[in-house]
């Protein structure tokens, strides 16, 4: 990850620039020139895994293994960047999605064989090397439709590689906000135990932030595209419509997850894990500005604008270090979870305050959010009373199926939704379950005003 930096993010967002612009020759040429800095890349980290093995790190195949990994991993960031910035995420997630299947089959019947770590690295490094072929194949087959290779101009390649190096170092960033700093702490303040409670609520809700993530995470090359083409005013309206959805979604889950995930962490790991409850809690409650801080964060970076959210993540690195310094000693895995939360806030506030005045958001329609936000805290009070009078297994899944129907009628209830956005749905995903899915988004609308735009 640190090898590989800010440039698959560069050739993601100047390929969808290049698209944007008319030049889709552009993209061929960078795609070349990034395959050559991403080999030279891929035959460093090889070349460090080896020399951890030649040092005497052990077990000595699985590091030599993992060179493998390392370097197939870097070179195949480059067509899947392609791929992404021409925005085929179909291909793209085939590959990925069937992979991750084959690797997951193997390595259960690897380890069940007796093949150990060495085994693992070894089914890792077989599929990263197929992963890598099907990827080539695929960018290739795409490059072939976009016309002749246009050289890269010194002009964009400065542009370029100033814009890698910026999102490295939010890579280096990430490390310290969003990827459990507070583990370092607990393993010189705390116990093993703590550890483990901390670990299984962290992964949890970030197992949870996968999907709004992923929703978020296309929006890159599209608002890049939008921004070639000059088109900034559909920018500003994806931005307010993201906004407004990702509350949608997000608020409910976050009710689910609060109301049921205890619960849930107790039945699936053990009684002994029952203090991971308070801390998945702490953890949950700021999920939905998270979100709309990534999604700041996304849109921004399609834009080329990365110099306020490095300055905001440095801020943030040092808040998330000082509050694990002041909490973690006292509180334990609840101290993590509040420094993590905290460091979160403190980094991302200020980049989503910034992306609205930067890009502008006219229209907030607070009213559908409150209504949402009502609706989510209904439904989650009804799943957690479910689970807390049932228990176990039926409680989970009652609990579930009550929170589900009671935030469905309150939606229908309150019309969560926007007559814009429901429109917008509808034409998307409407047709889902032989129309029923666009029924209940359009009952969700609260109708228009006579002679209301």
């Amino acid at each position: 990850m640190l090898l590989a930096g800010g440039l698959p993010l560069a050739l993601t967002r100047y390929a969808g620039d290049a698209l944007g612009r008319g030049r889709p020759g552009v993209v061929i040429g960078l795609a070349r020139w990034v395959r050559r800095m991403a080999i030279g890349a891929a035959v460093i980290g090889a070349a460090i895994m080896v020399g951890f093995g030649l040092a005497g790190a052990t077990p000595r195949a699985a590091w030599f293994i993992a060179a493998v990994v390392v370097a197939a991993s870097l070179i195949q960031r480059v067509p899947s960047a392609v791929l992404n910035g021409l925005q085929k995420w179909r291909a793209a997630s085939v590959v990925g999605v069937v992979m991750a299947v084959i690797a997951a089959v193997a390595t259960v019947l690897v380890l069940w064989g007796g093949g150990g770590i060495v085994g693992m690295f070894a089914v890792e490094a077989a599929v990263t090397l197929a992963s890598l072929v099907w990827l080539w194949s695929l960018s290739r087959r795409a490059e072939v439709t976009l016309g002749s290779p246009e050289p890269v101009d010194p002009t964009l390649r400065r542009d370029f590689l100033r814009y890698a190096f910026i999102a490295s170092l939010g890579v280096i960033l990430t490390f310290v906000v969003w990827r459990r700093s507070e583990f370092l702490f607990l393993n010189h303040y705390s116990t093993d135990s703590e550890i483990a409670i901390y670990s299984v609520a962290f992964s949890s809700v970030a197992a949870l932030l996968l999907i709004p993530q992923a929703i978020v995470g296309v929006l890159l090359p599209a608002v890049a595209t939008l921004l070639g083409a000059g088109a900034t005013e559909r920018i500003r309206q994806g931005f307010e419509r993201a906004i407004r959805l990702l509350l949608v979604l997000t608020l409910p889950m976050t009710a689910f997850a609060i109301a049921l995930g205890p619960l849930t962490l107790r039945v699936v790991y053990g009684q002994d894990f029952s203090g991971a409850g308070p801390v998945v809690v702490l953890l949950l409650i700021p999920l939905p500005i998270v979100t709309l801080m990534n999604l700041s964060k996304v849109v921004l970076a399609g834009m080329g604008r990365q110099r306020f959210q490095l300055a905001s993540g440095a801020v943030g690195a040092a808040a998330n270090i000082g509050l694990d310094f002041a909490l973690i000693p006292h509180y334990d895995a609840v101290g993590a979870a509040l420094a993590n939360a905290g460091g979160q806030l403190v980094s991302g506030l200020p980049v989503l305050v910034y992306a609205i005045r930067r890009i502008g958001v006219a229209h907030w329609e607070p009213w559908p959010l409150a209504r949402t936000l009502l609706a989510s805290i209904g439904a989650g009070v009804a799943g957690w009373v479910v689970q807390d009078l049932l228990g176990g297994v039926a409680g989970i899944l009652v609990g579930l199926a009550a929170a589900s129907v009671v935030f469905a009628g309150l939606a229908v209830a309150l019309r969560i939704l926007t007559v814009s956005d429901a429109v917008w749905l509808d034409d998307l995903i409407g047709r889902l379950f032989g129309g029923r899915l666009g029924r209940l988004i359009r009952i969700c609308a609260r109708p228009q005003r006579a002679g209301a735009a």
